[in-house]
């Protein structure tokens, strides 16, 4: 008898003790299931996460974030291909296309993030490409850097 036919009698003993096994699946290890009498464990609630302690008010890990969103601006501006439109000193760029951002005063971190995440004109709109963490390092890093 093939290895997946199970006959009558055992089918009914299998039925009668509760259990169920499919014929397709009987060369398969099955899951094991708890007996019908077994004894459930008591539900415990899952602890609570403890709140975050507030950061120490030290400049330090600011200056560093600062340093790094600085960094990371950078390497958005020259990854995304701001210099090729814009001009700024510090990342080298001499584009003549959008508006040069050093000595500029209209600049501020809001004005940039709305210009690239929206953009008006020539300028493309960045908002969906780019995550607004990323727009927003580059604002930091155009704002910080432009000579005034």
């Amino acid at each position: 008898m093939p290895a997946n036919i199970i006959s009558l009698g055992a089918r009914m003993t299998l039925a009668a003790a509760g259990l169920s096994l499919a014929c397709a699946a009987v060369t398969h290890a099955a899951a094991p299931k708890p007996a019908a009498n077994a004894v459930k464990a008591p539900s415990v609630p899952a602890p609570k996460p403890a709140a975050a302690a507030p950061a120490p008010a030290t400049a330090t890990p600011a200056v560093a974030d600062a340093g790094a969103t600085k960094e990371k601006g950078r390497e958005l501006f020259a990854t995304w291909g701001c210099a090729s439109c814009h001009s700024l000193a510090d990342a080298d760029a001499s584009g003549h296309v959008g508006p040069a951002f050093d000595n500029n005063p209209n600049l501020s971190k809001d004005f940039v993030i709305n210009r690239v995440t929206n953009g008006q004109g020539a300028m493309p709109a960045f908002g969906g490409q780019m995550t607004d963490e990323e727009i927003a390092a580059v604002a930091t890093y155009i704002v910080a850097v432009a000579q005034k």
